[in-house]
């Protein structure tokens, strides 16, 4: 008679072998027993772990130790005398008169069968003719009841990764219903993590694509997406200092398997790219560009400025008397006339079109930029000989030194090339600057 024992487990993480507990109940059925436990074997054959029982109390996770090993000859086995019975069994039962041992596993793989409780003679008989078709039955159950138990760990694994990648991801399912969103992903979306609804999660992404810098940018990226299932594409959102790179494309090619959104935070990388970019094309005295930097472009300043939409103005300038200031002040001194002319150049370029500066060598620089009228680079012109004469620079021990330069300015024409026709006319410019007095720009 089983006695009733109030225990209250926690619950376990692998679902409970339902069909191998109805099959226990048919054995116990079958052989009128008090309680029977569907076992596994251990290697060793020493111990046997309980998959399920008949008890309408749950086991704990126990293990039955005893020879399992010598035990296994027969079909069935009174077991009672070699095992070592968990204090469990007493609470259970009222007394434990007979145990017998049914093994299930084929004879090369002997590590499982089922134990059934005070057995009743007669109907064990009958239940032993059936042995082999029990067996073979009960292996059936088991080899389900772990494929089950294979596919719920592959799950609770596949959601730990899901939960903690130090990447956003968004698996939309195949028929369209429902996405899941892990944590890192809910941030970016402002939504809790878990599964929700397709529909809210895309109202979600299209908010946070609107939250972006390059928002117009993302949404001709992404548009193919209403066109084509399949459609697959990579790009980057930028918010603030902050780069996501965003990826999404069909489970495997095929959208009726589902589809993946993949959001990482590249914004070290992107930061790592842009110092090494300075130093492969920065000046590193005075920030300007270097030469380098102005071979990768100017094909595209040309190719701008043959449409003809607006002028593009080349200019070179050098600072007047500068091996003088670099014999009279050291080239420490030289240095800091360098950077801060080439400071002040960038801030005339701030108000013109695509302006740069280039270091050219030396004390020589050339700035591009695109003007919509000659008056307007003529201006610029004055601006940058003005700013540079009006404002003394400032050397080492509150020493303030009045600097002049001469500049050349040109337009580039369709047909020629900036380095091989723009520059040199502008040099000779800047050379009729020097002999005409210096401290003065001249047209070419």
């Amino acid at each position: 008679m089983l006695k009733k024992v109030q225990e209250h487990l926690p619950r376990q993480l692998l679902p409970a072998p339902d069909s191998i507990t109805a099959f226990c109940h048919l054995i116990a059925n079958w052989s009128q027993s008090e309680l029977v436990l569907a076992l596994t074997i251990d290697q060793q054959g020493n111990r046997a772990q309980i998959i399920t029982t008949t008890s309408t109390s749950k086991f704990p996770n126990l293990e039955i130790v005893a020879p399992w090993r010598e035990l296994v000859q027969g079909a069935v086995i009174d077991v009672l005398p070699f095992l070592k019975l968990p204090s469990i069994f007493f609470c259970l039962l009222n007394k434990v008169e007979r145990i017998v041992y049914i093994p299930c596993g084929e004879p090369e793989d002997w590590c499982q069968g089922l134990l059934l409780v005070n057995p009743v003679a007669d109907p064990l008989r009958q239940l032993t003719e059936q042995k082999g078709y029990i067996a073979a039955l009960y292996r059936q159950l088991l080899i389900h009841h772990r494929q089950n138990q294979d596919s719920v760990i592959f799950e609770v694994q596949f959601q730990d990764i899901f939960d903690t990648v130090p990447l956003g991801l968004v698996l939309i399912k195949g028929d369209g219903s429902t996405a899941m969103v892990n944590s890192y992903a809910a941030q970016w979306l402002q939504l809790p993590a878990g599964s929700h609804p397709v529909q809210i999660v895309a109202e979600h992404m299209k908010q946070a694509r609107q939250r972006c810098d390059n928002c117009d940018e993302l949404v001709n990226l992404f548009q193919g997406l209403a066109t084509n299932a399949n459609f697959s594409a990579q790009g980057e959102c930028r918010m603030g200092e902050k780069t996501f790179l965003i990826d999404t494309h069909p489970v495997r090619g095929d959208s009726r398997l589902g589809r993946v959104w993949i959001l990482s935070d590249i914004s070290d990388m992107r930061q790592r790219e842009q110092a090494l970019l300075a130093l492969a094309w920065l000046d590193p005295l005075t920030g300007a560009f270097n030469r380098r930097f102005l071979l990768s472009r100017v094909e595209a300043y040309e190719s701008q400025a043959a449409t003809g939409g607006t002028l593009l103005t080349v200019m070179i300038f050098d600072i007047d008397h500068f091996k003088r200031i670099n014999d009279t002040y050291g080239h420490d001194q030289g240095d800091v006339v360098l950077r801060t002319l080439a400071a002040r150049a960038k801030q005339v370029l701030e108000g013109c079109q695509d302006g740069i500066l280039v270091r050219w060598g030396g004390e020589e620089f050339v700035l591009l930029f695109f003007a919509a009228y000659a008056d307007q680079a003529r201006a610029v012109a004055e601006e940058l000989c003005s700013v540079v004469r009006s404002q003394p620079v400032e050397l080492a021990d509150q020493q303030f030194l009045s600097v002049t330069i001469s500049l050349g300015v040109t337009l580039f024409r369709v047909g020629e090339q900036v380095l091989s026709d723009s520059i040199p006319r502008a040099d000779q410019a800047l050379y009729q600057a020097k002999h005409g007095g210096r401290d003065r720009w001249v047209w070419a």
